[in-house]
């Protein structure tokens, strides 16, 4: 059902965006969207009055209405959203008012460690696509499923090998040595200026990807319009199933449309680049994805383009600026990781117990994609407390997990 829900948006997309909407030849498409979605609704109202879960148990409703939910959910503070009700007496396994009226499945937020890596490592989970496939459009390694997909994940693998990670490693930290000397030292050291060091680090790690597993020389501009994009992108399409349905009638969602296909078009561009080289590298990401056979079209390679691009850079510049704020609150640490690093060779670094657990800590904190990994679940799971029906969408947000009370003396 949830590829019919995603079939629906797609089909009010191609409509809106339609030249010829209004005109005869966009009532067949009309008519699609209108009967699918009825369709939805007569099932949605059909499985929920018919449910029978007997003596088993569902996790507690969250105190928040729909409309309350999905707001909170369109911005930044979902992740504290979900953390506070975690800290409530409900706990840490909650349902969502996701859907209105109950047209829709059930939507549990896992914050229970033990949960999340049930539901992580089951591989016949799959990810639902309505949410994943946003700001990107069309099938990727993110998302699709089925062999040649499994195939195109596993070709991209060795461009991971620890000896294209320390290539990686050695073009990045050439860069950043460049932009301490040149801009970080004379303009805020030198000056006791002030700086945004997330927006520094997302434009740094955007401009290191490209030229270390792209081939690809972003500039200034590029770089900026990129980030601009994303950001519209990003914020009209949002887990808010409303938001994911109406936006083909709002100007902020045609206006997402154009941020996602300009941002493709951008990922042509590399593309079409590293095709160009007379001697490219081997076991890049770039060549890895535009040499493998098991991609259909130059679109399909398009959108894994993009998601190493957008999967790459602002994890890691935001994991980076948190861990640093971190160690400005405890200095402590911060003394006791400096020290060793002065008393390393630069070469041992990786083998550093404080680095490692500066890190750990850091990643523990403030988590890559806080708002967690969604999966919908493939069969019915019973826990000690709770059952969870086949077809729920399980939500598992990391802030959730890793400041988990019932493991962590000091969450």
């Amino acid at each position: 059902m949830m590829l019919i829900l995603s079939y629906c948006q797609d089909a009010l997309e191609k409509l809106l965006l339609s030249p010829s909407i209004g005109t005869e030849s966009s009532l067949p498409l009309l008519t699609t969207a209108v009967v699918l979605a009825i369709v939805l609704v007569l099932y949605f109202r059909n499985m929920n009055s018919s449910k029978v879960i007997g003596d088993k148990t569902l996790p507690p409703m969250a105190p928040y209405s729909f409309l309350e939910t999905v707001k909170t959910l369109s911005t930044s503070d979902a992740p504290w959203f979900y953390q506070r009700i975690a800290r409530s007496e409900i706990g840490t396994v909650f349902r969502l008012q996701l859907f209105p009226f109950g047209f829709g499945p059930d939507v549990v937020i896992a914050g229970d460690p033990k949960l999340a890596q049930s539901v992580l490592r089951n591989s016949t989970n799959l990810k639902p696509a309505f949410i994943y496939k946003s700001v990107i459009r069309g099938p990727t390694l993110f998302t699709a499923e089925g062999g040649r997909w499994h195939h195109a994940r596993k070709a991209t693998a060795p461009a991971f090998s620890s000896k294209h990670i320390q290539k990686m490693n050695v073009t990045v930290l050439e860069q950043v040595t460049k932009w301490i000397q040149e801009d970080l030292v004379p303009n805020y050291v030198e000056k006791e200026a002030s700086f945004d060091i997330a927006s520094v680090f997302l434009r740094q790690m955007l401009k290191g990807i490209s030229v270390a597993g792209f081939e690809y020389e972003m500039s200034d501009d590029e770089c900026e319009e990129f980030l601009l994009e994303l950001k519209i992108a990003t914020l009209a399409r949002s887990h808010n199933p409303i938001t994911k349905i109406v936006s083909p009638f709002t100007s902020v969602g045609r206006r997402s449309n154009l941020a996602v296909d300009r941002n493709r078009e951008f990922a042509k561009k590399v593309l079409e680049h590293y095709r160009s080289l007379e001697c490219p590298n081997d076991g890049t990401i770039i060549s890895m994805i535009a040499n493998n056979a098991n991609y259909e079209s130059d679109e399909e390679r398009i959108g894994d383009i993009m998601v190493f691009y957008l999967a790459g850079h602002d994890t890691t510049a935001f994991s980076l600026a948190w861990t640093l704020l971190e160690l400005a609150k405890n200095q402590s640490e911060q003394t006791k990781l400096r020290s060793a690093l002065r008393n390393t060779p630069r070469e041992e670094w990786k083998n550093l117990v404080e680095l490692r657990c500066v890190l750990k800590e850091g990643l523990r904190l403030h988590p890559v994609a806080a708002g967690g990994s969604w999966r919908v679940l493939s069969d019915d799971i019973n826990t000690d407390k709770y059952f969870l029906a086949k077809g729920s969408i399980i939500a598992i947000p990391f802030l959730v997990v890793h400041r988990n009370k019932e493991y962590m003396d000091k969450p």
